[in-house]
């Protein structure tokens, strides 16, 4: 059975900007989320994708506890939680 949870809500995020071998890095540093702040640990992934136009890019991000999918849509300039993967299940811990 998949122990992921699935959410798909809009979210509020954090972030900081740096550069990694000269190419900028976006790295969100906490989320809001059901009037919870999260704040994350480890990066374990991002990569950029498209959805038809539009560029989304995907992070996979660990608070140290927990596993979390969020996706930040470039064009409308919106993040969105998309699935949690909750304590013994999480892999970037």
């Amino acid at each position: 059975m998949d122990p992921t949870i699935r959410v798909n809500e809009r979210v509020e995020v954090a972030v900081a900007y740096h550069y990694r071998d000269g190419s900028p890095i976006c790295m969100p540093l906490k989320m809001k989320y059901k009037k919870q702040e999260i704040v994350f640990k480890k990066l374990g992934l991002r990569h950029p994708t498209k959805k038809g136009l539009r560029m989304i890019h995907v992070f996979d991000v660990s608070d140290g506890v927990n596993d979390y999918r969020l996706e930040f849509d470039a064009e409308g300039l919106i993040w969105t939680l998309k699935a949690i993967l909750e304590g013994e299940n999480a892999t970037t811990n």
